[in-house]
C-alpha cells in the first residue's frame, strides 16, 4: 500500500506537469501570433503548478519576511530542483539554470519555451551572454532568480557564492534581494537532507521516489529586508553570502556521508 501511494503521487506530479505544460502551449501560440507578452501566462501557469506540486507532495510552506515584485533579481541557496515550483508558488520569475538542463528529454524543452535562462558553466564566456538575457528579461512582468552557490546541497550551511553571475546587476548598480530556503521532512523514512535536497550523485528518478516517500515536508523561505548593491561583482558576491547564510536554518549537523563541494 505504501509504495503505491508512493507511485501515485510520481504519476500525479507528472500529470500536473504535463497538463499545466499543454495548457500554456496553447495558450503561447495564441500570444505569439497576436504579438502579446508572454510573461503574465506564464506567471499564472507556474503559480498553479508549484500550488500544485506542494499540495501533492503534502508540502507545507511557510514564508517569513515580504517576497518582491518584478522588477527584481534575487539569489537564494539552492538545495534541490524542488526549489523551483516552491519558489514558482510565490513569484513572478524566471531562472538561471545549468545548461545540461536544457538538453534532458522533454524537460529542456519545456524550460526553454517557458523562458528559463541557461549557463554553460564550464565556459567562462558565456557569463557574459548570460548576464545579457538577464538584462533583456528584468521588466515589469518578471524578475529574476539566481542561485549563486553554483549546485545544489544538502544544506548543511550555504555555499560559497560565485561573483561572475552578479557581474549585470553590480556593473548596472542593481539593488539585490535574497532569501534563504530549507526543507524539514516529516514521517519520512530519510531525513530531508536526504530525501528532499539533491546532491551526491542520487539518480533523480531514485530521488524523486524518496521525494514522493515523505508524508509531509515543511518549507520555509525567509526573504531579506533589505537589498543590496555594490560596483564590485566580488564584494556583492560576498556580502550577499554574508547575508543567505545570516537567515539560513541548516537542514542538520552532520552527514552519514561525505559532501565535497567541487571548486569552480
Amino acid at each position: 500500500m505504501y509504495r503505491l501511494v508512493v507511485v501515485m503521487k510520481i504519476i500525479l506530479l507528472l500529470a500536473n506537469t504535463f497538463a499545466l505544460y499543454t495548457l500554456y502551449a496553447f495558450v503561447l501560440i495564441f500570444l505569439i501570433i497576436f504579438r502579446l507578452r508572454y510573461e503574465p501566462w506564464r506567471n499564472i501557469i507556474m503559480e498553479w503548478w508549484g500550488k500544485g506540486i506542494a499540495k501533492i507532495l503534502s508540502m507545507e510552506i511557510k514564508v517569513e519576511g515580504t517576497p518582491p515584485e518584478p522588477p527584481f533579481f534575487l539569489v537564494s541557496n539552492h538545495l534541490s530542483y524542488i526549489d523551483v515550483p516552491v519558489y514558482s508558488s510565490l513569484l513572478k520569475t524566471t531562472y538561471v539554470s545549468k545548461m545540461e538542463v536544457k538538453h534532458w528529454p522533454l524537460i529542456g524543452f519545456m524550460a526553454s519555451t517557458l523562458g528559463i535562462i541557461f549557463i554553460d558553466r564550464r565556459k567562462k564566456r558565456d557569463v557574459a551572454r548570460v548576464n545579457r538575457e538577464i538584462s533583456e528579461q528584468l521588466n515589469e512582468h518578471q524578475g529574476v532568480v539566481l542561485f549563486p552557490e553554483g549546485m545544489t546541497s544538502p544544506g548543511l550551511e550555504v555555499l560559497q557564492f560565485r561573483p561572475p553571475l552578479l557581474e549585470h546587476a553590480a556593473s548596472e548598480n542593481i539593488e539585490v534581494s535574497y532569501s534563504a530556503i530549507r526543507y524539514r521532512a516529516l514521517k519520512g523514512k530519510e531525513p530531508a537532507y536526504k530525501s528532499v535536497s539533491w546532491w551526491g550523485g542520487t539518480p533523480l528518478h531514485k530521488h524523486l521516489y524518496l521525494l514522493a516517500s515523505n508524508k509531509k515536508i515543511m518549507v520555509t523561505i525567509r526573504f531579506g529586508d533589505d537589498r543590496l548593491s555594490n560596483a564590485d561583482r566580488k564584494i556583492l558576491a560576498e556580502k550577499l553570502y554574508q547575508k543567505v547564510s545570516g537567515i539560513f536554518l541548516p537542514m542538520a549537523k552532520v552527514l552519514d556521508e561525505e559532501f565535497v563541494p567541487p571548486d569552480f
